[in-house]
């Protein structure tokens, strides 16, 4: 009994308390890129990171409000909950991306790349989306630019 409350008290105190690990983060901004990695929930609001390749990362609940994200690489990525409100992502690789119920609000999507993404509950309202690469697009739940729902996935 006495072992499984050490172990139990071990475990509490061992989990990280950032969601993100700290190498990946430093690596991004240092180098632009973190292929692979994990930076879910990274404070990176208001960065330039344009033409960063985050591609096949776990990007879940980055906040990435009003950030410079221009050409960056988020292909394969999972981008659930992410934070994107006002961020511009034009001619952004977000083929494959899963961006489901994440916060586009007043985003720059111009461009982009979106084949086969999955922005099921995500909200759009106010983005630009002019040019976008929308080929297999689910949309559910959506909230367009417009304001209206696209359940057209579902």
């Amino acid at each position: 009994m006495k072992s499984m409350v050490i172990i139990t008290a071990l475990s509490l105190f061992s989990s990280a308390a950032y969601a993100y690990d700290k190498i990946y983060l430093k690596r991004l901004l240092e180098e632009n890129q973190c292929h692979h990695c994990n930076l879910s929930e990274a404070p990176l609001e208001d960065h330039d990171l344009e033409g960063a390749d985050m591609s096949e990362a776990n990007l879940k609940g980055i906040i990435l409000t009003n950030a410079n994200v221009k050409g960056a690489w988020f292909t394969h990525s999972r981008m659930q909950g992410a934070q994107l409100e006002g961020a511009d992502l034009s001619n952004s690789l977000m083929d494959y991306a899963q961006l489901m119920d994440a916060n586009l609000k007043n985003a720059k999507l111009d461009g982009a790349h979106l084949i086969f993404s999955d922005m099921s509950g995500a909200d759009l309202t106010g983005a630009s989306m002019k040019g976008v690469h929308d080929r297999g697009i689910k949309f559910c739940n959506t909230t367009m630019p417009d304001g209206s729902v696209n359940n057209d996935g579902c």
